[in-house]
């Protein structure tokens, strides 16, 4: 190989360069099941972080109207009312915050959207130069020197590239 451009025409150059682009691709697709996995743990904790968000809501509701029904009768359980509005600011502070987990599981599972993307493309890109590349190498020898029979013999392969 006189440039690194060039595909080697050796067998054992050839393997090589093979068994290259297999682990190659057994690589990327190795990081795309990583990224498929990573992304589908975010869904599992996007979705647990809803229902978290759904029942954290239903116990607001309950709470509020609790309170407002002991707001009612104030003058005789007063006591109750205060320990209502209590639970009511925890609930809220609990829902503020896992609607933030939420909102923080959304963004992480975009990011990871975007990065199997890019990393399906990314695959798909070198699969299709690797593909490429194995058909130039296993294309026929007289493509690459410009003769019908220059294939067959060696030393006259080069001597008809000096000349053009």
């Amino acid at each position: 190989m006189s440039t690194p451009t060039e595909l080697p025409t050796d067998p054992e150059s050839v393997k090589k360069l093979e068994k290259e682009y297999s682990m190659e691709a057994k690589s990327e697709e190795k990081k795309l099941r990583s990224a498929f996995k990573d992304m589908h743990n975010h869904e599992k904790s996007e979705a647990k972080a809803s229902k978290s968000v759904d029942k954290a809501e239903k116990a607001v509701r309950k709470l509020e109207k609790l309170e407002l029904e002991t707001v009612n009768s104030l003058h005789a359980i007063t006591r109750k009312h205060d320990i209502a509005v209590a639970d009511l600011h925890n609930a809220q502070a609990g829902l503020h915050t896992q609607r933030q987990q939420l909102e923080k599981h959304k963004q992480e599972l975009s990011a990871a959207r975007k990065y199997v993307d890019q990393v399906t493309k990314d695959k798909n890109d070198h699969d299709r130069e690797r593909l490429d590349k194995l058909n130039q190498l296993h294309s026929s020898p007289p493509t690459q020197t410009g003769g019908p029979s220059a294939g067959t013999s060696g030393t006259s392969t080069g001597a008809s590239q000096e000349r053009t």
